[in-house]
């Protein structure tokens, strides 16, 4: 449960006072998207770009280095598979952490749920994932990919990316209002997130000692999962479960921390 004031509520009672300010939802995530693409040269191409020169570079430096097996995808095809998840994340918990400082005076002119700036500023990167997502679809076809009924199952990993953006920028957004010098430090493990997250790697290429480990990541089991429904192979389906549970847990303490902090966000933001 999520405190509001001195008081909690109960969830249906919580649920229902968040439903009551869909409407300040939508203009905030609305205003959020406009203001990303503003006065940009390419506009909503970005949401291409930001996956693609990653993948440009990662495949013309790895794709000799280390010659990572990834059986029948081409290394670029499969790197791009693991960035377009990614860029969503990496750009969605780094907009969303500072939402309650960048949003300070409407945070003590009036009440609304406050968990919306975070979740809003999350929902407003979900257009990048999915018009990067159609974009990898049409790179596949063109490669002489053959479309797969496992198509049918990515919103299930794109709605837990969703959930986990969510989750951990709320989290981060909370702890940023009372400690200001880890808006410096939390870009940096983002940063180190991706290299431990099988993004630009297979996951057969994690030592076998650790690979329980990276089931516990839960982007690991995000990008994994995403991969097996756009090619219905390559994924590590222990390590998905695994990863699925700790999203569950990374959720929950997320709420845990917006819970005891909620209260202090409008006289620390």
């Amino acid at each position: 449960m999520i405190t509001v004031g001195a008081a909690r509520q109960p969830f249906a009672s919580l649920f229902g006072e968040y439903r009551s300010y869909g409407t300040l939802f939508l203009f905030l995530t609305i205003r959020d998207l406009k203001l990303r693409f503003r006065q940009t040269a390419i506009g909503v191409a970005w949401a291409i770009v930001q996956p693609l020169m990653p993948m440009l570079i990662f495949a013309a430096i790895f794709a000799t280095v280390l010659r990572p097996g990834t059986g029948n995808i081409p290394y670029p095809i499969f790197v791009l598979s693991g960035l377009a998840p990614w860029a969503f994340f990496a750009n969605a918990v780094t907009i969303a952490s500072g939402a309650f400082i960048a949003n300070y005076s409407l945070l003590n002119k009036v009440y609304f749920p406050r968990a919306i700036l975070p979740i809003a500023s999350v929902a407003a990167c979900i257009f990048d994932w999915l018009i990067s997502t159609v974009f990898l679809i049409c790179v596949m076809l063109w490669q002489g990919f053959h479309p797969l009924a496992s198509w049918l199952l990515l919103p299930a990993p794109i709605l837990a990316g969703i959930l986990l953006a969510m989750a951990v920028g709320l989290a981060a957004a909370s702890l940023i209002v009372m400690y200001r010098d880890l808006k410096h430090l939390f870009p940096f493990l983002v940063q180190i997130w991706m290299y431990v997250t099988p993004v630009i790697y297979p996951a057969s290429l994690i030592p076998k000692r650790a690979q329980w480990a990276a089931g516990f990541n839960p982007m690991t089991g995000v990008v994994e999962a995403y991969r097996w429904c756009l090619f219905g192979e390559g994924a590590d389906l222990h390590s998905i479960e695994l990863s699925f549970v700790s999203l569950i847990l990374f959720v929950t303490a997320a709420l845990l921390v917006f819970q005891h902090l909620e209260s202090d966000l409008a006289e620390r933001a």
